[in-house]
């Protein structure tokens, strides 16, 4: 969606010193009236009651930056309205939040679908699931381990196996963005190391959508740990174990 023409780089500058003005006028008459610890005991009640207040800088800000000319003044006008601009901002929190795991489920259900299209058409003994006996029977195999590790069994949100014994080769984790859990899928990859070999045989990998994994990403070094990344992104900087996607099926070929 390209930006709206309301906004500007000096009103940008006010909006940020506005935002500081806030929270630092909040922080300081907390601490003019108590105790400056037993104020850190209730930081999160001042960022609570913070709230209301800040919604009221923010949607203003939201709206000349977005709103198109032709709509700006129905916006500015919404504006007025306190009432309203609060209750926009539990509707955002309703969308973004119904939006994010419908995101991520049907991710996962993509992924699988071109991984069986492109078995299928290589006629090769391989089969991606999401969800039925394999994954269950993994699931409880994972749990096992799990109890011992404060709970990092990895997302097996696709778990794919050799037909027609159905022997699981891999299982990936497919995540729309890495601030998903990333860390505990990487930390579950060096302890199967230690496992059964049923289980440390068993590939690690991860497909994700939106990272690119640029020089300036902190996950770029860290993700060399499991058995494979795959983006689905064509702007991806392959490094590693870092690849495009379409790299996954000669990996996966590899395995069988």
């Amino acid at each position: 969606m390209p930006q709206g023409e309301g906004w500007n780089r000096e009103l940008e500058r006010e909006y940020k010193q506005a935002i500081r003005q806030y929270f630092d006028g909040k922080i300081d008459s907390a601490l003019e009236k108590g105790n400056s610890l037993e104020v850190g005991n209730r930081l999160a009640e001042l960022l609570k009651s913070s709230e209301e207040d800040i919604v009221e800088i923010v949607t203003p800000r939201a709206v000349k930056k977005w709103a198109s000319p032709e709509t700006l003044p129905l916006w500015e006008r919404f504006l007025e309205n306190k009432q309203m601009v609060l209750e926009l901002r539990e509707i955002g929190k309703s969308i973004a939040n119904s939006m994010r795991p419908l995101a991520g489920n049907n991710f996962a259900i993509w992924v699988t679908k071109v991984l069986n299209r492109a078995f299928q058409d290589e006629a090769l003994p391989l089969l991606a699931v999401t969800r039925g006996e394999i994954r269950q029977n993994l699931n409880r195999a994972f749990d096992k381990y799990s109890e011992e590790t404060q709970g990092l069994k990895p997302d097996i949100d696709i778990v794919v196996v050799k037909t027609p014994i159905l022997k699981p080769l891999a299982v990936i984790s497919a995540k729309t963005t890495l601030a998903e859990r990333v860390m505990q899928t990487i930390s579950w990859r060096t302890y199967m190391q230690t496992l059964d070999p049923q289980i440390r045989d068993i590939k690690l990998l991860l497909v994700t959508a939106w990272e690119t994994f640029s020089t300036k990403s902190a996950n770029r070094q860290r993700v060399q740990q499991l058995d494979g990344v795959y983006v689905c992104n064509v702007e991806v900087l392959e490094w590693g174990r870092i690849k495009i996607f379409s790299k996954i099926l000669n990996d996966l070929k590899a395995l069988l």
